[in-house]
């Protein structure tokens, strides 16, 4: 019950309310750049996850220039067995690049990456 307790506890209680104080400030600009880096990453995921899946406007192209050469053949009395078929069909095997699949690999792990971190952010804040 000493006086010196007293202050003592005064000032401990005074220095970990500011202390608490700036931890909850930084939370808050960790939430404020997880936020903003996720909405960014995630735009960028829309965009370049597309080179993970078959390119169906171009398998549609190669198989209307298919019917086309062979309609002339057919027009031009041409048997049809000479006209070359398409390469890209609806069931060929399509395998995207391994860079591709790297980048977006990254990207997907950078966006749980940020993800969890605002979720541990928020945690903290609650508790």
């Amino acid at each position: 019950n000493a006086r010196v307790w007293k202050v003592y506890n005064h000032e401990v209680t005074k220095i970990d309310s500011d202390r608490i104080e700036d931890w909850r400030d930084g939370l808050d600009s960790l939430l404020v750049f997880a936020a903003l880096f996720s909405a960014v990453i995630t735009t960028i995921v829309v965009q370049t996850s597309t080179n993970l899946q078959k390119d169906w406007g171009e398998v549609t192209a190669n198989l209307l220039v298919e019917l086309i050469m062979i309609q002339r053949a057919g027009l031009n009395g041409i048997p049809v067995n000479t006209i070359p078929s398409s390469q890209l069909t609806p069931s060929s095997k399509f395998t995207p690049r391994s860079v591709d699949v790297a980048i977006n690999a990254l990207f997907f792990f950078s966006l749980a990456l940020s993800l969890s971190t605002a979720l541990a952010a928020i945690v903290c804040k609650q508790w």
